[in-house]
């Protein structure tokens, strides 16, 4: 189940009233980092990258990569990929 729709996420939030952290992330160490946490406070996270991280940095392919590989090390923690400023939906 880690991941799951934006929708998903903020309708749990709003009906057990919460609130879910949004993380930049551009890296995978950044992205374990933000999960250990998660995982500590048993909680959801989403995790988004900046369009100059998708365009120059890491690109769109990494970065569903590393939030993929997130997903299937952190299977407890529901992960939303937050893709605004994205170039497509894959």
């Amino acid at each position: 189940m880690p991941l799951i729709t934006l929708r998903q996420l903020l309708d749990h939030a709003a009906e057990h009233g919460y609130g879910v952290p949004a993380f930049n992330i551009s890296n995978m160490e950044q992205g374990i980092a933000i999960m250990n946490a998660a995982r500590a406070c048993d909680a959801p996270v989403i995790l988004q990258a900046s369009l100059n991280v998708r365009n120059v940095y890491a690109g769109d392919r990494m970065i569903v990569g590393i939030v993929g590989a997130l997903a299937e090390m952190y299977p407890d923690n529901p992960i939303c990929l937050h893709q605004d400023h994205g170039h497509n939906e894959q």
